[in-house]
């Protein structure tokens, strides 16, 4: 083979290579903009929608996930978050909540990977904790992790840590716009 062509050889090997690798990895193409409010996986989750372990309970920080909003109705007051796990049901029989945030500000273009705004509040989840609480399903399961956004066109006037079944309550009279999102987690460890 002549020494021109070795390195365009070589490079195109490298580059077999890379996109054959077996390591996920870390999404942060969005998907294209059609124009409708939205709520998308950011940059930190994999490219097939999965959780990277630091977001969950089997990452050292348990980090909340960064999130992407898109198109937020006018005449929105405020959001709220939720995340529900479709696979697990709570005591009630519900999809087990995971974590909401409210007073999210209604201009914000999403949420950065373990950062809550200073002014949003976070409910009491059905795992007893105000706060962040990710996925954590039994060893060799896959579950369905659900995030909702919600537009309002009031804002809900309740403390912090109040339960979370009561905050989506009451911002149902108020929602004037919903998006949601799908990530799976599989935990590999119990």
């Amino acid at each position: 083979m002549p020494r021109a062509k070795l390195p365009i050889v070589v490079a195109l090997l490298m580059i077999g290579a890379v996109g054959c690798s077996k390591e996920p990895s870390t999404g942060s193409e969005l998907p294209p903009d059609d124009g409708k409010f939205a709520v998308l996986r950011g940059a930190g989750f994999h490219d097939d929608g999965s959780f990277d372990p630091r977001m969950t309970c089997d990452g050292a920080g348990d980090y909340s996930p960064p999130l992407v909003f898109r198109h937020v109705p006018a005449g929105a007051v405020e959001l709220v978050l939720s995340m529900v796990d479709d696979d697990k049901p709570s005591a009630t029989g519900d999809p087990l909540i995971h974590w909401v945030e409210w007073k999210i500000p209604p201009n914000s273009a999403g949420l950065p990977e373990h950062t809550k705004p200073d002014e949003a509040r976070e409910a009491l989840s059905d795992l007893g904790e105000a706060t962040y609480n990710g996925p954590c399903p039994p060893a060799g399961q896959t579950h369905h992790y659900r995030f909702t956004l919600l537009a309002l066109s009031k804002p809900i006037d309740l403390p912090y840590g109040s339960p979370a079944r009561k905050v989506l309550a009451a911002a149902k009279p108020s929602v004037i716009g919903s998006a949601t999102v799908v990530a799976t987690y599989e935990r590999t460890k119990a």
